[in-house]
Formats: structure tokens, sequence, C-alpha cells
């Protein structure tokens, strides 16, 4: 019977390596863990573009044997830290694919070495050393430009535990676990919880986080910078991915679990701020308590957040792809008020999805617009009205006559009229000044006092196919609808025709000439003759 057994082609595994690493700086990190296991206070990188030589210094225990430094997948460190880091054993071959030669100069000898010859597996001659405290590697021919390095060193040392320098410079760490950063102690690991902390401005609020694990950042939930929540993994219980360890395995798990911790130091914190504050105070914080998922924590709370109310400042519109319509509230609104009716506030959808007459409604009507963002069972439900589902109804009084508006974007049939009046929930409002656009009859509804030709932009957004704002053919249309509206008003006919004429100015020929026009019964024009 013939046997086998799993083998290694230990030349080919160490070729192959090569291409395990994410990027050529990963070495950083790498030299970065190995000072901090080491005890060291700081770790400091040199870097001269003109040699493109990297020497690496800290003031560590030093190398215990550089065998083991040069063991693939011995550590060297001892049974504590593998236990509790994982330190595997592979991290120095990240500097020897990073450089064309390296030495090294600890408390057990020194070497100096081409790569290439030492990944080929050649002897090495390890000699004495005179050390006095300080560890070095120097990377020659290193292969990440100066900028680079400087760039991944800054992002690296934000987390870090210890100094670190770059030619000479101490580079900030402001999320340092041994920052001044209140960090606290969760199941997660050490935990700083941004603007929520004691003495921090509860109003700032941020939805991002960032995760380090052993120092250095494993994931951001936006872009690194932004400010935000920070966490120190324990490493005990959280893994990074072999070999660059700048992910983290489980990493969807490991994000859910940050999320429940987040969420539920917030809450706490927040329970504790709404019993210290006054309501005017609390509710000065709906964003934040948006943010966190606490909104709930308004619900019993006597005054509604500005932020969930809106006013229609204006004519309402069609807006395309701005808003317009509504603007915010300036104060909180009281329950009292509410309930004693002083503030009505409705649900109602955008213009778009529910037309034009029920905006119109609602602004003759003085009500307010709410906009969602409340726990389910606020108060303020049982309030609401809806002016979205019930009919609504529109009646034209004392109609005088129909004509057709054509424009350049928008036509369509016009009922001039005394007023109209439109009927939603038992109210009802008769409006006599601002004409409406009917999108269920396809007319326009224009009463006796209609001055201006805004109703157009109900009628349609004057935005194209490629959302594409036609501001032009808006203000013409508006212009006509204007001009239509006074013509079909004016008291003499004569006023209507001197309305809807045109400017001669372009044509010299014409001036102070009088001429006879004569209309058909359609309103064009027959003939125009010279007087």
């Amino acid at each position: 019977m013939n046997t086998t057994q799993l083998s290694v082609n230990p030349e080919k595994l160490i070729k192959n390596l090569r291409f395990s690493f994410t990027q050529s700086t990963t070495v950083l990190g790498e030299l970065m863990q190995n000072a901090r296991r080491a005890d060291a206070t700081f770790v400091s990188f040199e870097y001269s573009q003109d040699t493109r030589t990297l020497k690496v210094c800290d003031d560590g225990c030093g190398i215990a044997c550089l065998k083991t430094l040069l063991t693939v997948a011995e550590s060297g460190w001892d049974v504590d830290v593998i236990e509790r880091e994982h330190a595997f054993g592979i991290g120095f071959l990240s500097a020897l694919f990073s450089c064309e030669a390296i030495s090294v100069d600890s408390k057990c000898g020194r070497f100096s070495v081409d790569t290439a010859a030492l990944l080929a597996f050649q002897p090495i001659v390890i000699e004495p050393a005179d050390w006095q405290g300080i560890t070095s590697l120097t990377l020659t021919q290193f292969k990440p430009e100066a900028d680079q390095v400087e760039s991944q060193l800054r992002r690296l040392a934000r987390g870090f535990p210890i100094e670190v320098r770059f030619n000479g410079v101490s580079l900030d760490r402001p999320r340092a676990i041994n920052s001044t950063l209140p960090f606290i102690e969760t199941e997660l690991g050490e935990l700083y919880v941004y603007g929520l902390s004691q003495d921090e401005d509860w109003l700032r609020q941020s939805e991002y986080f960032h995760l380090y694990l052993q120092g250095l950042p494993v994931y951001h939930s936006h872009h690194e910078r932004d400010p935000g929540h920070v966490i120190h993994l324990d490493s005990s219980h959280f893994f990074a991915r072999l070999p660059d360890r700048d992910k983290l395995i489980d990493e969807a798990q490991v994000i859910a679990e940050v999320k429940h911790v987040l969420q539920r130091e917030a809450r706490q914190r927040l329970e504790a701020i709404k019993n210290q504050l006054s309501a005017e105070d609390f509710v000065q914080g709906y964003d934040t308590l948006k943010t966190y998922r606490c909104l709930d924590l308004l619900n019993d709370v006597p005054l509604l957040p500005k932020q969930v109310l809106a006013i229609i400042q204006d004519y309402p519109i069609k807006e395309g792809c701005s808003s317009v319509n509504l603007t915010s509230v300036s104060q909180p609104v009281s329950r009292s008020d509410v309930e004693n009716g002083l503030v009505k506030v409705a649900d109602l959808g955008d213009l778009d999805e529910v037309g034009a007459l029920r905006w119109m409604f609602a602004w003759h009507r003085d009500y307010w617009v709410f906009r969602p963002g409340l726990d389910a069972r606020h108060w303020l439900f049982s309030y609401l009205v809806d002016l979205n589902a019930p009919v609504i109804t529109l009646d034209i009084v004392n109609e005088t006559h129909r004509a057709f508006f054509e424009g350049q974007w928008v036509s369509g049939q016009a009922v001039f009229c005394e007023k109209y009046r439109l009927t939603l929930n038992g109210e009802s409002v008769d409006i006599d000044h601002d004409a409406v656009y009917d999108e269920d009859q396809d007319c326009f509804i224009v009463p006796s006092r209609e001055s201006s030709g805004l109703v157009v932009c109900q009628a349609s957004s004057y935005y194209d196919e490629w959302d594409t704002f036609m501001e032009s053919a808006k203000e013409a249309d508006e212009w006509d609808f204007d001009n239509f509206v006074v013509a079909n008003t004016a008291d003499k006919p004569a006023d209507a025709l001197q309305r809807l004429l045109p400017t001669f100015g372009s044509c010299p020929a014409l001036f102070s000439r009088t001429f006879q026009i004569v209309l058909g019964n359609d309103g064009d024009v027959v003939t125009v003759a010279e007087m």
C-alpha cells in the first residue's frame, strides 16, 4: 500500500507569499507592532528619499534570537503575547519583500544582507552587537515613495498606543487608547462614545465609528478622518485576517456587535441626559436622538421638535429636483397648542404625488406639514390630520367662461370664475385670488383676483427627461399665462388686445403707423390693414 502526506516546498511557498501582502506599506504596521510588543515607548522611522533608505528604531526589549526572527511561522514572542495577540511569525517577510537589502541590529547580534539572498535560503553571518538598548532595522532601496510612507504612518499612528515618529516629528495619536479620550470598558474592548461622553456637547452626533485592533485600524464605517466613535477591540476575542491584518475576520458579525453596543451605550447616556434637562433643552437634541434611534424618548415630552414641522411658505408648485414649498419652523411647538387647535399639523405628501388641490387647501387653511421622523407611539399621531387619503372636492363658484391656454411647455383648458371652493375632511375654504391646476380634469381654475402666472408651475416642474431645469420655458409660460388671464378678464376688448400684442421695437418701419386688425371666430388674425 502506498502512503503519502502533506509536504511543503519552502522556496515556492516563500516566493508565493510575496503576493499575499496587499500593500507595499504593510511592513510599516508590522514594524510598529513589533515595537509595541517589545514594550517600547516609541518607534521611529527615518526615511531618506535620496538613498531610498528607511531606518526604523525602537527602545523595546530587543530581539532575543535572530534565528527566530528569520524563521517563518515562529514569532519569537512569549506565550502570553502569542495567545493574546495571535502573533504568527510572518510579519518580518513583509520587510524582506519591501526592499533590496536589510540590516538588523539588536541585543542578540546584527546582520546585513541582500533580501534576494535571504529569500533564496542562503546562509548569512550574524555578528556580535554592542547593543545600547535601541533595536534598529535598515531597509535599503525601500520600494514605497516618501509621501506613501508618511501618509501611511500618519494613518496608522492615529490609534497607536506608543509614540510614532517620522523624520524626527512625533505623529498625532488622537484615537490612541492612552489619549485624552474618555474610554470605557465593554465586552467589545475599550469604547469612546463620541459626543455623549462626560463634558462633551451631546448635540454633536455621528453615525461613524472606527475600529482598532492592537492599535492599528481594521475598519472605518465612513472616511477614516471623520469624527466618530472609537473602539479598540479586545484582541483575545477579535481577529484580523492574515497576512496584512488590516481586515477583520467575520467582519459583518463584528460590525453588528459594535452597532448593538453603541446603541445600548448611547441610549443609557441619552436617558440620563433627559433626566437632567428641561423639555425645551431636550428637544434641541432631536438630531442626536434620531442618529442613535432613540426617538421614543420624545414620546412623553410635551414639545414637538422643530425638525418634524414645516410651513408652506408660498404658492405651492411642483418641486422637480429642488425643495421650495416648505420652510422650517424656528421654534418647537407645545402639545397644548396642538391639542387646542392653535397649531394644526397635517400629513401631506409631495405635491407631485397628491396634487395641487390638497396643497392649496392646506396652505389656505394654515396647516403645518408634518415631516416624518417620530416614534410610531408619539402623542402627535393622535392629533395629526390626514390630508392625503380623504376625498377632496372642488366646486367652481360663478363660472364666467372657458378658454384654452397654449404655452411653450404646458397647455390646457382654463375655467374663469368668481372663486372656487375646496372641501376636505368636512372643512371648506373659498379661494378667489390664487389659481389652481386640477390634474384630474387637466385644467386651470382661475378665480377673479388671480394676478400671476405661477399656476403653470403646478402643471409642470419644468425639468426635462435629463433633469435639466428649463428656466426660459418656465418664465415664458408664466408671462404668457399672466397675459392670458388679463386678456380674458379685461373690461374692454381693446385692453385685452393691447396686453396680448408683442412689442415691435425691432421693426422701425412700423413706428408711428396705424393698423386695423380683424380677428376670426377662433381668434386667428384674418387681415391686417394700414389705416
